[in-house]
Order: structure tokens, then C-alpha cells, then sequence
């Protein structure tokens, strides 16, 4: 498959029979582009209503993979640790290496205690607060692409000063460098998976860039407990790297080339995703579609505030958001309600400190078990990218939330019989269940809770509002996953294990009675038909906009 830029110099593949003259524009005399030979029988290739093709499909998959190469940077940074917090109770936590730990200068490095260690997990999720809003406003003002790109200097910065920790203080750094960075890349990557992909596989391509980011934690706890500190940092080092390499040929989001008003690189950039080079009407409708859609959200939040409007910027846009009555403000609500319920429901201390809170005993190690969880949900988050768009969202919630729950009372069940009778837990007819609640969770949360929610950001927001909508919902989501992760450790030693999941296994349920109440299914609805389902004062659209 050409890349973006090849396709850009080249021009667009020509069907059979034709020939490209200088400067790649059809050789005269040839069969017009969209044409089909007489008597040939064949669909002309402008058809309104062609099928996706196969190469279509390929490319807009490539493109989706290539930008969620960042997430898997993400993923790593999670679970890195996991795998390393036993490790740096020890004064030997870098060892085995060379130079510092081994009599250097600045002697061997100084043990962690349990609540800095608490920090080290719980200050990513207050880096990607702190850089949510600046990474959407950047989006908005610079592109998808180049500040997407922006993030993979930060990763590296940050495992560089891993390099370097001898004790908490440049962790503590590192892993605020690795919430910047995180924020500009899930906040991003979430615009650019919507917004280059056509509706038919916008659910898809978003579940399968959260795919990847579970992909990232498989990577942290697979190599961490069996190489050494330094090995470990160095590896996760390159995924950024390779992060740059595949995603630099990508091209702009066509969506916010319009809205700045540049339709020919915006067209360009369609021809490529939809594979129409041979088609150009089928690449003016579908932008045509667009900047109508661009339009008629401009005119209604005219409309409904031209206070608002006349304001513009960042406050127009959280005006909008919270005050004026509309879709926008219904999806802010709902998904906002549900992003909370997932940060809520345990899936970072489960991704951070599994491999301490698993009882002794069973017949796989801790590590093992944690590999295999990361192995489950990675494998699940691919099946919840095959079901999304075919299943739908609402049921693919509701019964993966209701499995993550039965999952979270088993442990909740456990633990608390372990710490508050005289059951010895440890026999073999009872230390199995942890594990197996663990991997039950990791069958169900990435489905469920953990993509669902995502995919409904992507999807709901109209891109006037994105720029200033996801970064709110991530600051939102990461402050209440910091609490979290901070207080998991601190409940963990005033009240027990089991109160912590006493909490999530609530949380849980109640995300159950949320989606069966509120969440309306928008699986295959193009964006102004979804716009219509949340606001009941619009017109319902009886068909499909052309192009689907």
C-alpha cells in the first residue's frame, strides 16, 4: 500500500484502461474518470452508493493503527509498575547494572517507601489533568497530526530520567512527563480515530486504538520482572520511536482541514482514506456532507446563544457545553457520567498493583497471572472492536459491566472473609478465586466499561466542541483515577483490601442501571442522526446522509 505522501505526489491509482500523462493527470483521448466503457456492463466507479473497498478498509485500519502506536506508549507507562514496585522496596532495585548502584559516587539507591511509591503510580493520572485541555486547545489551533507527533519527545524525556531516578524524586518527574505526554496522545488519538474514519467502522477503529493501549500494559508485564531496571526502561524507550517512524507518513484529519476552511488538502486527505482517487464526486459529497454538518452546528449554537457564538474560543465552546440546551451538552452529560463510572471501577490499581494485592499459593506466580490478565484483556479489547459495530453499544455495556461486576464481588467476597474470620483462605479449594476474578475482569472491563465509553467520545461530539470535550472528560476521568490510585494504597492499610473492592463492585453496578436507563444506541448512525437522537427538539432523519 502507497503511504500518504506517495499518494499526494502521485495522484490517485487509475482504473484499468487508463493511462496517466505528465504531471499524473489522465492522458488524453482516454475513457473519462467515473465512466464506464460502453457495453462494458460494469458499475461506473460514482456510483452514490459503492461499497467500502477492501483497500479503503486497509487504509483507514493502517492509518487508526499507526496513530494508536502512541497509546501503546500509554499502556506501557501504566503498567510499568507493576512488575518493578516489589523491586524498588530494595536497596538494590537497579541492580544488576553498572556505575551508581555499584559504590559510585552517589552510592546505591535509596529503598521507596509503600506511600512513595503510592505517588510514583498515582502521579501519571495528575500529569494527563494537567495537560488535557492544553493538548485539545493545541489540537484545535496546530492539527491532528503534528501535535499527536509532539508526544513521542516527552516519552522519551521521561523513560531518560527513569534512567537516571536514584531515588523518587526523578520518578516522581518521569512519570508527571509520562501524564503530559499521555494526555496529548489519548486526547488526540481519540479526535484522529473519529474523525478519519467513515461510519461503518468508526467503532471499530476506536476500540481497537484502546486495544492497543492494553496491548502496551501486556508489554510492561511481560518484560518487567525478567530483565533488569535499566533493560526494562531502554525497551519501552523504543516504542515511542516506533511510534514516529509509522505514524509520520499519515495524513491530516479531513474534518479539521475544513474546518479551517482548507478543502483541497481536506479532499486530498479523502481521496487517500476512502480509496476514491478515481471517484472525485464521491470526495466532494462526502466533504460537501461535512462542512454542512460544520455549518449547521455553527447555525444552531447561534441559535440557541449568539452570545455564545459571537464569543468564540474556548469559552463559547464550554458554554455550549455545559449551558445551551442541544446535543452537545446531552453528550457531554452522558459520557461524562459514564467515564466517571469507569475510572471508578478499580481498572488502574488492577493494572498497577496487581501483582501485590494476589494472594500467595496459587499454582502461577503473581507476575504470571498478571501477564496472563494483561494477555486476556488485550485479546478481549480486539473482540470488543470486532462487536462494537455489530452488537452495538448499549448491550455490549450492559452485560460486560454486569459480568465486571460479578468479577469485583467475587473478590470482594474473598478478601473479605480472608481478613475479617478465621477462614483460611489460602487452601487450594479458595486461593484460586482472585485469579480467576482477575481474569474474569480482564475478559469483561476492556468490552464493557473500558471501550464503550471511549468509543461514545469519539463518536457524539461535534468537532466545533471536541477540541474542548475530551480534554474535560480526560481531566475529569484521570483526577477521579489519581483519588484512585492514591487512596487504593491508603485504604489498603486503615481498613483492608476488601473495602476497596467493596467500592468498585457498586461502582460497577450502578454503570449497569446508568446504560440500561440512559444510553441510547448509535451503532451505524451517521453523526447528524446521532445529533438528532440526543436532542429530541430536531427533526429525525428518515434516511441516511449520502455518502454512508
Amino acid at each position: 500500500m502507497r503511504n500518504y505522501e506517495t499518494f499526494r505526489r502521485d495522484g490517485p491509482d487509475l482504473p484499468d484502461g487508463h493511462a496517466r500523462g505528465p504531471g499524473g493527470v489522465a492522458a488524453a483521448g482516454k475513457p473519462r474518470v467515473g465512466v464506464a466503457p460502453r457495453g462494458s456492463g460494469q458499475r461506473p466507479p460514482c456510483a452514490p452508493r459503492g461499497p467500502r473497498t477492501p483497500r479503503a478498509i486497509r487504509r483507514q485500519v493502517l492509518v487508526n493503527l499507526a496513530a494508536g502506536l502512541a497509546c501503546v506508549a500509554v499502556g506501557s507507562c501504566l503498567g510499568w509498575p507493576s512488575p518493578i514496585l516489589d523491586r524498588m522496596s530494595s536497596k538494590h532495585w537497579r541492580w544488576p547494572g553498572v556505575g551508581l548502584e555499584r559504590g559510585g559516587g552517589l552510592g546505591p539507591p535509596r529503598p521507596l517507601s509503600t506511600d512513595e511509591a503510592s505517588w510514583v503510580v498515582s502521579l501519571m493520572d495528575l500529569g494527563i489533568v494537567l495537560g488535557s485541555l492544553p493538548a485539545g486547545w493545541a489540537a484545535d489551533r496546530w492539527g491532528r497530526r503534528p501535535v499527536l507527533l509532539s508526544c513521542a519527545p516527552m516519552f522519551v524525556a521521561s523513560w531518560l530520567l527513569v534512567l537516571a531516578a536514584q531515588g523518587p524524586e526523578f520518578l516522581y518527574a518521569a512519570r508527571l512527563l509520562q501524564g503530559l505526554a499521555s494526555s496529548v496522545a489519548m486526547v488526540v488519538t481519540a479526535m484522529y480515530a473519529g474523525e478519519v474514519s467513515d461510519d461503518g467502522l468508526r467503532g471499530a477503529n476506536s476500540a481497537m486504538v484502546a486495544m492497543l493501549l492494553t496491548l502496551g500494559t501486556v508489554v510492561s508485564y511481560s518484560v518487567g520482572p525478567y530483565v533488569t531496571y535499566r533493560a526494562f526502561a531502554v525497551s519501552l524507550l523504543g516504542v515511542p520511536a516506533l511510534f514516529v517512524l509509522c505514524f509520520c507518513w499519515a495524513p491530516e484529519s479531513p474534518y479539521w482541514l475544513l474546518v479551517q476552511g482548507r478543502r483541497l488538502e481536506a479532499e486530498h486527505a479523502l481521496r487517500y482514506l476512502r480509496d476514491a482517487g478515481s471517484c472525485p464526486l464521491r470526495v466532494c459529497a462526502e466533504a460537501d456532507r461535512i462542512e454542512a454538518g460544520i455549518m449547521e452546528a455553527s447555525d444552531a449554537a447561534a441559535r440557541s446563544s449568539p452570545s455564545s457564538a459571537s464569543s468564540g474560543g474556548l469559552l463559547a465552546s464550554f458554554r455550549e457545553l455545559l449551558v445551551v440546551p442541544g446535543p452537545d451538552r446531552a453528550a457531554f452529560a452522558l459520557v461524562i457520567t459514564l467515564t466517571s463510572l469507569q475510572a471508578l471501577s478499580g481498572s488502574d490499581p488492577m493494572t498497577a498493583y496487581s501483582a501485590v494485592t494476589l494472594p500467595n499459593g496459587f499454582v502461577l506466580g503473581a507476575n504470571e497471572v498478571v501477564i496472563f490478565f494483561g494477555v486476556v484483556s488485550t485479546l478481549s479489547t480486539g473482540v470488543g472492536a470486532v462487536l462494537m459495530d455489530r452488537a452495538g453499544r448499549r448491550p455490549l455495556l450492559i452485560a460486560f459491566s454486569a459480568l465486571q461486576f460479578a468479577s469485583l464481588l467475587a473478590s470482594a467476597v474473598y478478601y473479605t472473609l480472608d481478613e475479617r474470620t478465621t477462614l483460611d483462605m489460602s487452601v487450594p479449594e479458595w486461593v484460586w478465586v482472585p485469579p480467576a476474578a482477575l481474569v474474569l475482569y480482564g475478559v469483561s472491563y476492556p468490552i464493557g466499561l473500558g471501550c464503550v465509553p471511549n468509543t461514545l467520545q469519539v463518536e457524539l461530539f461535534s468537532t466545533r466542541v471536541k477540541g474542548v470535550a475530551l480534554p474535560a472528560i480526560l481531566v475529569s476521568f484521570n483526577a477521579l483515577t489519581f483519588l484512585v490510585s492514591k487512596l487504593y494504597q491508603v485504604v489498603w492499610d486503615a481498613w483492608g483490601k476488601d473495602v476497596a473492592f467493596w467500592f468498585f463492585t457498586a461502582d460497577c453496578l450502578l454503570a449497569v442501571v446508568v446504560a440500561t436507563a440512559l444510553l441510547k444506541e448509535t451503532k451505524g448512525k451517521s453523526f447528524p442522526e446521532i445529533q438528532d437522537l440526543l436532542d429530541s427538539r430536531r427533526k429525525r432523519r428518515s434516511a441516511p446522509t449520502w455518502p454512508s
